[in-house]
């Protein structure tokens, strides 16, 4: 029986549970100017913990804003819209971008929406966030 339980926790990922929000407001983010872009972003400075933390399941619940970013994707925030990172009135730690398994119809801004995927993590290209949930499905 011992080996049961024992193997059971082997296949638990040790971040199950994890508020990734709480985890995203630790990252630094550092200014960085882009020569072939000709501006400055904010490029996040991931720690070690972040780091091993990519590759694996999470559970997000956010608001949905309706950003076009031109992809399959949608923008998720800890914030509804009055008081989200592109209004000014949070930082980049308090978005993520969502790949859908499946697509989504119907949405409005603001709906209160939960999902399932793996964590990856961007610190390079300047078109996406800093934060992506990958194979996401709609809890």
């Amino acid at each position: 029986m011992l080996q049961l339980i024992l193997g059971v926790a082997l296949f638990v990922s040790p971040f199950q549970g994890t508020n990734l929000w709480r985890v995203f407001e630790g990252v630094k983010f550092e200014s960085r100017y882009i020569e072939n872009e000709k501006a400055s972003f904010y490029i996040p400075q991931f720690d070690q913990e972040l780091l091993q933390m990519e590759g694996n399941k999470y559970t997000v619940k956010g608001y949905y804003l309706p950003i076009d970013l031109s992809s399959e994707g949608i923008v998720l925030s800890r914030y509804p819209m009055a008081t989200c990172f592109f209004c000014g009135e949070a930082g980049p730690e308090s978005v993520m971008m969502i790949f859908p398994t499946e697509k989504l119809e119907g949405l409005k801004m603001d709906d209160e929406l939960t999902f399932e995927g793996t964590l990856k993590l961007n610190d390079d290209d300047v078109y996406q966030l800093s934060f992506i949930l990958t194979d996401a499905k709609r809890l």
